[in-house]
């Protein structure tokens, strides 16, 4: 398996998101991030969105290795991942990389150990090398995050095999009856929410630091336009940290208006902002509820689920309790 090319980014947006930066924030700004992906003034007990989603996946992986991942629906930071993971699966192109993260799960879980030929069955691509570069680009994302760990072999699952993360976090699922193939739609989400989202937890870390050589975390997944361009996925980078900015910022409710107007920023308009609108609209109803929508007969409004209002400030009270 060859090491991933170099990417080269430009300073003019944020690689998360994909603002594109006015002259005089690209000066001010950190350069391969926004503002809102990553605040650059001290911000006392609020939280900025990096620390929210460090405290979600720390939360997280107490729970999965505590083999609560069959109550995804009851435990708030796994129903938040899970929404996060049907966004990636809902998008046209990041879903490939979301049945690819449940079917390794799956097979770790049963076998412990994962092969790639099962993989190419939900890559896509016209070719196979093609199907193979995307198989092969999760493998790495995999291994960015620390699912997969590097080791010695002939083949490419002895070289990149499960790590005891992996196996730790896969152990609850023996307890999913009936699993083969495929796990429950939720629990499938649930984990590959968290793989995402730690991808852009990693990404947001090699863009502070450099953004420069070998690509880390989420924007490894990313794809190449014709012309060779980097293309980010923003109907699902965009909209994921919109949602987790909002709660880091302090905000507990939005509008579709507002809500437009920041996706316009992100040259995201028309049909792919009303799919957006039209997935917060639908949302798995459970106790953890993402958003709660109110139609006032023009345009929509949305309150955050109270569980995770509740949820931003027990993690508040962690800054508070680390600066007093």
């Amino acid at each position: 398996m060859r090491v991933p090319e170099e990417f080269s980014l430009s300073s003019n947006r944020c690689w998360i998101c994909g603002y594109r930066k006015l002259d005089i924030e690209r000066v001010m700004s950190p350069r391969y991030l926004c503002f809102w992906c990553s605040p650059s003034e001290e911000r006392g007990e609020q939280l900025t969105p990096e620390e929210l989603i460090n405290y979600i996946i720390l939360e997280t992986e107490e729970h999965l290795r505590n083999r609560n991942l069959i109550q995804c629906e009851d435990i708030d930071v796994l129903s938040l991942m899970a929404d996060i993971g049907d966004l990636g699966g809902r998008h046209s192109y990041f879903k490939q990389f979301t049945s690819m993260i449940g079917l390794i799960a799956v097979q770790v879980a049963l076998e412990k150990r994962y092969t790639p030929d099962k993989l190419l069955k939900v890559a896509e691509g016209i070719t196979s090398g093609e199907k193979w570069q995307r198989v092969r680009q999760c493998i790495l994302f995999l291994t960015d995050i620390g699912l997969l760990e590097r080791g010695e072999g002939k083949y490419i699952h002895h070289r990149f095999r499960p790590s005891d993360l992996l196996l730790e976090l896969t152990s609850s699922i023996e307890s999913v009856s009936k699993v083969e193939e495929e796990l429950p739609p939720r629990i499938a989400n649930c984990i590959a929410g968290y793989a995402l989202l730690c991808g852009i937890k990693t990404s947001i870390k090699w863009l502070k630091k450099s953004g420069q050589g070998e690509p880390a975390g989420i924007v490894k997944l990313y794809p190449k336009n014709l012309d060779g361009r980097i293309w980010i996925p923003k109907r699902f980078t965009a909209t994921t940290m919109y949602l987790i900015g909002c709660l880091a910022h302090g905000y507990s409710e939005f509008s579709e208006n507002e809500l437009r107007a920041w996706l316009s920023n992100r040259e995201i308009t028309g049909n792919d902002a009303s799919w957006i609108i039209n997935w917060l609209n639908r949302t798995i109803p459970s106790a953890h509820r993402l958003v709660n929508p109110r139609f006032d007969g023009i345009a929509y409004h949305f309150s955050f689920n109270l569980n995770y209002v509740r949820m931003r400030e027990r993690f508040r009270e962690r800054i508070r309790g680390r600066s007093s």
